[in-house]
């Protein structure tokens, strides 16, 4: 990590602030890819693409996490976001569940995630860094 402390006060000052209020509305596009493409990573390491689903799905819509992802990662990571959405749905019963045929296990997208290089948290911090006057805005 190039920025400790930046990283560090963006997950303080502005992710947490956005978890504590979600509703609050975002004070730059920059400010929101930062705050989707962290969710994004945190919840997928956490428990795969299903969790973040059960998590935000209702918080962000498809779309919004496709283009943060798009602009802060690349294509690479908006198009494996993509292929996830296209076959996690909720189930009244089960929740969001992999609708693929023989899914048994996590996604097949999470596993592509883990192996994508450069990461996306060594992609956010080079975007918050290049964007603090906006991220850092409010």
């Amino acid at each position: 990590m190039k920025h400790p402390e930046l990283w560090n006060s963006f997950i303080e000052d502005v992710y947490y602030s956005f978890i504590d209020d979600e509703k609050k509305s975002f004070f730059s596009d920059e400010h929101k890819n930062a705050i989707i493409a962290f969710a994004y990573d945190a919840e997928v390491n956490n428990g795969g693409h299903i969790t973040f689903f059960d998590c935000f799905r209702n918080v962000f819509s498809v779309d919004d996490v496709a283009e943060a992802l798009r602009i802060v990662g690349g294509e690479k990571f908006a198009a494996n976001f993509m292929s996830a959405a296209e076959h996690i749905s909720y189930d009244e019963e089960l929740g969001y569940i992999d609708t693929n045929k023989g899914a048994n296990f996590d996604p097949v997208e999470d596993f592509t995630y883990y192996k994508m290089s450069p990461t996306l948290p060594d992609l956010l911090e080079k975007y918050i860094y290049e964007n603090k006057s906006c991220v850092f805005k409010g």
